[in-house]
């Protein structure tokens, strides 16, 4: 339970443990004792606490006899001495490198006289060599971390990176007291440096503090609210007179083919930051600056002349001021004229991102990727019910857009990590900037992922995703398993097609790749077997609670796809019929999800799916169809005399294999391929090669969601100053 993946369990659990050792002495063992010490380490602070606890009651604390027996009572210095020694060897036998700001933050609360105990550690320095209380070089090293660790929590207050404390700004303060007689200055004060801080700070955080703590103090409810709002209308006002005649200059500037100068540019910078966190908690709508940042977005600008911190500010004034008027129009529906202007602010600023898609800067296009995503879920969920009188705001991106964000999410998400270990890398503290840019990449993924999983785009578009879920399962495997197990929660069918598509899509890339030679050996080993092991992940997602529906499908589907036939040209025709047919071996994976009692009717489907012509493949467990076969006969089956097939016989022969196990991840069609349109229109009716028997279409064969390659269309560049939005233009 102290490994429990909920984090409050732990806790809970440590404290449980903790007070079982006060009460019951010898109950844990010392190995039992090492172990739970070491969860003073754990990245939940109340676990980390817990385990404090249970290492001042059971290493720090002095033994029970001391003070009772002994002649006179131990001098509480010397005992501080004996445990912060202690403390030492503690951190040392447990060989936490560069963790003893955790150890720090763990102890912090449960033993505030011991961390906090500057006198202590310096005399343990300053002990002179030979001394009663001399420490080791090793030892001295470790103190100092202590002593750094300590001084720097007290004085700055921050916990160590995945640590995270009590919120520290003034909203979670008790703000009646200023009723109190008397104190009404010191409002009046505090307003004012938070003024000074905004003026005198640049750092993103630090604004975006001081723009919550000015939304506390304006907040209608509270009495603060007659001092507060004017000051921060004050504040804004200067920000605003500030940046509009800083921007007329730019605009006639570029007009006349100019530039300005860095100070001036600057100025624009600075003055944007602040109030982009200012309109993170504001509502800046009576301030109009829509239309300054709409200008900055769509003027035409010479290359380079505009710098991307400014456009980047832009960018996020301008979401946020679309995000202020939505919230306006749901709260009170206004005028028809109203709405459709306010439609066209938001296809326009769509367009906007999306050009800036294609942008030469990292950070732009990253940065209108997570906008434009955020802002297709809003938008999405408006709903065009007529009840609501929002239908007009309901926007879904068409099939060109989608393929945008989705090439989008390939080129700057799975990318290519250098080294040895490739994208199983483990990052250290060292890393900090690679680990910070990791993040980054999972935060935009999880946004597109979320796209999927609210239907905003087609399921279909999973299966590019769940390409790389083991290749880069180290970093992403969570968010992608995650992105399964919602889409299986929303429709188990689509959700069971969209992982039919991606081994479709694999297997298709692998021929495009390495040819369609009928060697075996190339079909059980490296890339393919990559495929075969992605398919057995793939089952495993199915779950166990009806499945069955999921892998009637996933088989019907599949079959139809290793039985059809590509067209041959006339200078090929001696190519080989069916060249699909090795699909059967990733397809035999999802067998075990079809229960023992419906196996055989499942077999005979497939015997009866088998068209005339086929060739011959293989012999023996060699033959794709034979280990197809055997995957869906059950044990009492099994002719007499016949031995009993197992579930993948190739899987002795490629645990042995030494050949690399990586997906391909060559470019691909973005939705479904030409190869693959007899799974996206319908299943193709079997016959029999002896009766010539049609069979009726299954209950589960429902159709796919699919849609034409754009592939042109998805290159197309957008001019962003001559967008126009017409009333009647549809989504």
């Amino acid at each position: 339970m102290t490994q429990d993946r909920q984090p409050e369990i732990t806790s809970e659990c440590m404290q449980l443990l903790r007070l079982i050792s006060e009460h019951y002495v010898g109950v844990f063992s010392a190995m039992e004792y090492v172990f739970l010490f070491q969860f003073v380490y754990a990245a939940y602070r109340p676990m980390a606490t817990a385990a404090g606890e249970l290492i001042c009651k059971r290493l720090l604390a002095p033994p029970p006899h001391e003070g009772f027996f002994a002649q006179e009572p131990p001098d509480e210095f010397d005992r501080n001495l004996q445990n912060m020694k202690a403390l030492i060897d503690f951190y040392l036998q447990g060989e936490f490198h560069r963790h003893v700001p955790y150890l720090v933050d763990g102890l912090w609360e449960a033993a505030p006289a011991l961390v906090r105990n500057w006198e202590c550690m310096t005399a343990l320095l300053l002990e002179p060599r030979g001394g009663r209380q001399a420490l080791t070089s090793q030892q001295e090293r470790v103190l100092i971390e202590i002593l750094v660790a300590a001084v720097r929590q007290a004085a700055e207050g921050r916990p160590p990176a995945g640590r995270r404390l009590g919120k520290k700004i003034p909203q979670y303060c008790n703000l009646d007291v200023y009723d109190t007689d008397g104190l009404g200055s010191y409002l009046d004060a505090a307003l004012l440096e938070l003024d000074c801080l905004v003026q005198r700070h640049s750092d993103v955080a630090v604004l975006e503090a001081c723009a919550r703590a000015y939304g506390t103090y304006c907040d209608e409810g509270r009495s603060a609210h007659g001092q507060a709002a004017p000051a921060c209308s004050r504040l804004v006002d200067m920000l605003v007179d500030a940046l509009t005649p800083l921007l007329d200059v730019f605009i006639q500037h570029e007009k006349q083919g100019l530039f300005l100068g860095h100070g001036e540019m600057g100025r624009i910078c600075s003055t944007l930051r602040r109030l982009a966190a200012f309109y993170s908690a504001h509502d800046l709508s009576s301030w109009n600056l829509y239309e300054k940042m709409d200008s900055l977005l769509t003027f035409r600008r010479h290359q380079g002349s505009l710098p991307t911190e400014v456009v980047h500010c832009a960018l996020q004034c301008t979401y946020y001021a679309l995000l202020w008027q939505i919230v306006a129009a749901t709260d009170r529906l206004p005028p028809q004229e109203a709405l459709l202007d306010l439609r066209k602010r938001l296809l326009r600023f769509c367009l906007v991102c999306r050009v800036y898609l294609n942008h030469q800067s990292k950070v732009l296009s990253e940065k209108a990727f997570i906008l434009l995503c955020d802002l297709l879920l809003i938008l999405s969920h408006q709903g065009p019910e007529e009840d609501t009188g929002l239908g007009l705001l309901f926007f879904v991106p068409d099939h060109v857009l989608q393929c945008k964000l989705l090439t989008f999410v390939k080129e700057h998400v799975f990318l290519e990590e250098a080294g040895a270990a490739g994208p199983s890398r483990v990052y250290k503290e060292e890393d900090a900037d690679e680990l910070h840019e990791l993040f980054h990449r999972r935060n935009m993924l999880a946004v597109f992922c979320k796209l999927i999983v609210c239907n905003v785009l087609e399921m279909s578009a999973a299966a590019d995703i769940y390409q790389f879920y083991l290749k880069h399962y180290h970093h992403f495997g969570d968010i992608i398993k995650e992105t399964m197990t919602r889409t299986r929660q929303n429709d188990r069918l689509r959700n069971a097609l969209s992982l039919l598509l991606c081994l479709q899509q694999l297997f298709q890339k692998h021929v495009d790749t390495y040819g369609m030679g009928y060697d075996p050996i190339e079909f059980i080993c490296g890339p393919f077997y990559s495929i075969r092991l992605l398919a057995r992940r793939f089952a495993l997602t199915l779950g166990f609670d009806r499945a069955r529906d999921a892998a009637h499908l996933i088989h019907r589907r599949g079959l139809a796809f290793a039985f059809s036939e590509s067209p041959v040209p006339e200078e090929e025709e001696a190519r080989q019929r069916f060249p699909n047919l090795s699909f059967l071996l990733v397809l035999a994976e999802f067998s075990c999800k079809i229960p023992p009692a419906e196996r055989q009717a499942a077999l005979t489907h497939f015997q009866d799916s088998i068209p005339e012509g086929l060739p011959v493949f293989g012999e023996g467990d060699m033959n794709p169809m034979l280990v197809y076969r055997k995957s869906l006969i059950r044990t009492d089956y099994v002719a007499q005399g016949e031995d009993e097939p197992a579930a993948n016989p190739f899987d002795a022969i490629c645990k042995d294999s030494k050949r690399p196990q990586e997906l391909p991840v060559g470019t691909c069609s973005t939705w479904t391929p030409d190869t693959l349109a007899s799974c996206s229109a319908g299943d193709r009716e079997p016959r029999n090669s002896s009766k010539g028997q049609k069979f009726k279409r299954d209950v589960f064969d429902v159709d796919f969601l699919s849609s034409e390659d754009s592939e042109n269309s998805s290159n197309e560049d957008v001019d962003v100053e001559g967008i126009s939005v017409h009333e009647g233009a549809s989504d």
